[in-house]
C-alpha cells in the first residue's frame, strides 16, 4: 500500500496551485518542517479513501533525538500505537469508513534506519498512511480530525485533498478540526 503514499504525495503537489491564498504559504509534505504544524494529504477514489499524515516528531513525542531513557522510549511507542488506532484519529460524517490498511513510519525504531539518523539539530518526522473503504461514499461529506486532542503540540494541520471531483487545500486548527470535502 505504500505505493499510494507516492500517489497522495504526487497529488498534493498538484494541489499547491489550487488556491491563490495558499499557494505562497502552504507546501506539501517533505518541504518545510515546522514545529506545531503537520500535513494531511487525502484522496477519495471511488469508495477508497487514502490519508497520509506527516508531522515533526516533536509534535508527537516532545523531542527529535534518539530516545535516551525508558520514558522517551515509551513516548515513541505510545505515539506509534496512537497513530495506528484509526478510530481515535478520524471521525467520518454519516458514511461508514472501515480501515483496510495502516502503515506507520516511526523514527528510531529500526536499526537499519538508525544508521541514517539525523545529526544534532536536524529534524525527524513521523509518517502514517491509511486506507479506508467508505460506504455509502456519497455520504462522506466531512472528516473530523482528532489529532489535535491526541497530540496537543499540533497547532495546525495543512490539509490537501481530492474528492468528488474537487481538489482543495485548507489549514485546520484545534478550534476547527472539521474538513468539509464537498
Amino acid at each position: 500500500m505504500m505505493e499510494y503514499k507516492h500517489l497522495i504525495l504526487g497529488l498534493s503537489f498538484v494541489l499547491i496551485g489550487v488556491s491563490e491564498a495558499y499557494s505562497t504559504e502552504m507546501h506539501p509534505s517533505h518541504e518545510v518542517h515546522v514545529h506545531g504544524q503537520a500535513v494531511l494529504n487525502i484522496v477519495l477514489d471511488g469508495s477508497t479513501l487514502f490519508i497520509e499524515f506527516e508531522s515533526p516528531a516533536i509534535n508527537l513525542i516532545g523531542f527529535e533525538h534518539a530516545p535516551v531513557n525508558e520514558e522517551q522510549k515509551s513516548k515513541l511507542q505510545n505515539a506509534k500505537q496512537t497513530l495506528a488506532a484509526t478510530e481515535q484519529l478520524f471521525y467520518f460524517s454519516t458514511a461508514t469508513c472501515r480501515s483496510e490498511n495502516v502503515e506507520i513510519e516511526v523514527p528510531y525504531t529500526n536499526q537499519h534506519e538508525d544508521r541514517k539518523l539525523p545529526h544534532r539539530g536536524e529534524h525527524v518526522d513521523f509518517h502514517a498512511s491509511y486506507t479506508f473503504k467508505c460506504e455509502p461514499v456519497k455520504d462522506l461529506q466531512e472528516i473530523t480530525i482528532k489529532l489535535f486532542s491526541l497530540f496537543p503540540a499540533i497547532r495546525q494541520i495543512k490539509t490537501y485533498w481530492i474528492s468528488h471531483g474537487i481538489q482543495a487545500a485548507t489549514v485546520l486548527e484545534s478550534s476547527n478540526p472539521i474538513l468539509k470535502i464537498n
